[in-house]
């Protein structure tokens, strides 16, 4: 573990590199509101004595303070945000549960460095009891700069690197394994993957599934990531893919609003869907059903997902400590109208 203290007065994260521990299993020995072990209780008191750790009153009247309100942070532009039907539902769901529990949920979001900042010194000086992180790239400083205050937190999607920090997701990888061996064995063998941005946790799980699905057979010359979770974005990456590989009689693209902008493209070339290609999405949100015709897609309960989102940093604020927890919510493949028998007629 790494040693290296901070420039200046000690920190509670200090305390925890030098104890050994998470720095929640240091505030709650601190707080003395839930149990630590006597090997921990140990530990800490040796690391508050070595780095010479003084609680400030304003740290200590902010811990001991509960809040009854939790932020539900996300990294999207606003208007993404306020138009994607999983983090909408997300969302609904999470509220639903914290409302239950008499808390208020505190919608926060990240467009810009400063507001990173801004989020980042809020969460961390006390001014909530608990932070969902929604819709963060695997290498975002923000994401780790949150995880890392004493502040309990758990992460819509897989684990970040070198965190403890609880995660709760949909099966990313299973839901798009299933669906490409279903369209394999339906008929389809030149099966195109349109990835969502290629550094976001959805979209590697999402590929790694269809990666797995096809062995042998997969060529990364049928896979395109498109940079952004929208539908222009996945109109420029199919026009790519068509280009690459105008064979191809099969589309499998990381969400439904993707896999719309590829249905747009497809009929601009003279493309018939399903008869000459199909076109499949995950999420199985509103554009599914708008889509024409319905997309073939993975469901997934993201309402299901905001509510355990809820409950597991509920159950850390409580004083548990779920450090590593994870818990992948099932999902299964809605069979509709874009991947109807394909026609091998010219």
């Amino acid at each position: 573990m790494d040693n290296q203290l901070s420039v200046g007065r000690p920190t509670i994260l200090d305390v925890a590199r030098v104890a050994g521990v998470s720095h929640a299993t240091v505030s709650r020995y601190l707080n003395k509101r839930a149990y630590v072990s006597e090997q921990a209780a140990t530990a800490i008191d040796q690391a508050i004595r070595e780095v010479n750790y003084v609680p400030s009153r304003t740290a200590r009247s902010l811990v001991n303070r509960q809040t009854r309100a939790v932020a539900f942070v996300v990294r999207e532009s606003p208007t993404l945000f306020f138009t994607d039907p999983n983090l909408s539902k997300m969302a609904i769901g999470a509220n639903a549960a914290l409302s239950a529990q008499n808390y208020q949920m505190l919608f926060m979001i990240i467009d810009s460095e400063q507001s990173a900042a801004r989020i980042t010194e809020l969460i961390g000086g006390g001014f909530v009891d608990g932070v969902i992180l929604v819709a963060m790239s695997l290498n975002d400083p923000a994401a780790q700069a949150i995880a890392n205050t004493p502040t309990p937190a758990v992460t819509a999607s897989v684990p970040l690197p070198d965190s403890l920090v609880p995660h709760v997701d949909t099966d990313n990888a299973g839901g798009i394994e299933t669906l490409t061996r279903l369209l394999h064995e339906s008929g389809f063998h030149t099966i195109a993957h349109l990835g969502g941005p290629e550094h976001e946790p959805a979209a590697i799980l999402r590929h790694a599934g269809y990666k797995k699905a096809l062995g042998p057979a997969y060529d990364p010359a049928l896979v395109d990531f498109a940079n952004q979770w929208e539908l222009e974005a996945g109109r420029a990456s199919m026009r790519r893919l068509l280009a690459a590989g105008p064979e191809i009689d099969a589309v499998i693209a990381s969400s439904d609003l993707l896999a719309t902008g590829a249905l747009d493209v497809l009929a601009e070339q003279g493309r018939r869907v399903p008869e000459d290609v199909s076109v499949s999405g995950f999420d199985d949100s509103d554009w599914a059903l708008r889509a024409h015709p319905p997309l073939t897609t993975v469901h997934q309960d993201s309402y299901r997902i905001g509510e355990e989102l809820a409950e597991v940093v509920l159950r850390q604020i409580d004083g548990e400590d779920l450090q590593g927890f994870g818990r992948i919510i099932p999902n299964e493949v809605v069979w509709r109208e874009s991947s109807g028998p394909r026609s091998d007629a010219s």
